[in-house]
C-alpha cells in the first residue's frame, strides 16, 4: 500500500474534502473558512453491496490488482457520489493503485457529483507524489469544484507544503478566488498554515522578482 502524509484508509470516512456553506456569506453557496469548520468531514459509511462499491473501496485500500482492474468492465464506473476509484486512490494517496487505474484508462479529469476532480482529493489529503502522477497525466491543475475552490486552495488548508509547491511549480495560479472571495494564500493565513503559507509566498515573491528583472 501507498500511504502518504499520515493517512491511513477508513472505510468510514467520506473521501470528498467536504466544505461546509457559510450562514454569514455573501450568497447561498460561499464557504466558511473558518478553522472550526473547514476540513471537517460528515462521516458516511460506503456499504459494500455491489462489485462497484467494492472496486472502490480496494482502490482507497491500495488493494486493487492488475486483474481487478481488466475484469472490471469500466474503469471508470462511479459510487453513489459519483467518484471513481480514481478519485478513491487519489484521495488516499495511493500512488500504484492510481498509477495502474491511468495506465488502463481511467479519466485524469473524471468529475465527483460536486465537481471534485481526482486532483483535488489528491492535494486536500497532502499526497504529493499522487499529484505530480495526475499532473504528469495531464491532470487540469487550475480545475475549480463547485465552491470555485482549486486543488491549491485546499492543499493551502490542509497545510501540505510540498503539495503546493508541486502544482505552483505545475502552473496553480494563486491568484484564483472562490466563492467567497478567497486566494489559497488568504485561506493559508485564516487557517493558520504557516508551511503552506511560506511556500506560497516564495512563490509570488520569485515571480515579482523574475518580473522586476527579466
Amino acid at each position: 500500500m501507498d500511504y502518504d502524509e499520515d493517512d491511513s484508509f477508513d472505510e468510514d470516512k467520506d473521501v470528498k474534502p467536504i466544505i461546509f456553506p457559510s450562514p454569514t456569506a455573501k450568497t447561498s453557496e460561499s464557504i466558511d473558512l473558518s478553522p472550526s469548520l473547514r476540513g471537517n468531514t460528515q462521516a458516511e459509511t460506503p456499504v459494500p453491496q455491489s462489485t462497484e462499491i467494492n472496486f472502490h473501496i480496494r482502490a482507497g485500500q491500495g488493494e486493487l490488482t492488475e486483474q481487478d482492474i481488466i475484469n472490471e468492465e469500466d474503469v471508470d464506473v462511479c459510487d453513489k457520489n459519483g467518484l471513481t476509484a480514481l478519485h478513491w486512490a487519489s484521495a488516499y494517496g495511493q500512488y500504484s493503485t492510481a498509477q495502474l487505474l491511468l495506465k488502463h484508462g481511467a479519466t485524469v479529469n473524471k468529475l465527483g457529483t460536486e465537481e471534485e476532480s481526482p486532483l483535488i482529493l489528491a492535494a486536500s489529503g497532502g499526497h504529493h507524489e499522487v499529484v505530480r502522477l495526475l499532473i504528469s497525466n495531464k491532470a487540469e491543475v487550475n480545475h475549480v469544484d463547485h465552491l470555485c475552490n482549486t486543488s491549491l486552495m485546499y492543499a493551502a488548508r490542509g497545510n501540505h507544503p510540498h503539495t503546493c509547491q508541486e502544482l505552483l511549480s505545475h502552473g496553480a495560479d494563486f491568484s484564483l478566488v472562490n466563492l467567497n472571495d478567497d486566494t489559497a494564500h488568504i485561506i493559508a493565513v485564516d487557517n493558520n498554515s504557516t508551511l503552506a503559507q511560506t511556500v506560497i509566498e516564495n512563490f509570488i515573491i520569485s515571480r515579482l522578482e523574475a518580473t522586476t528583472n527579466p
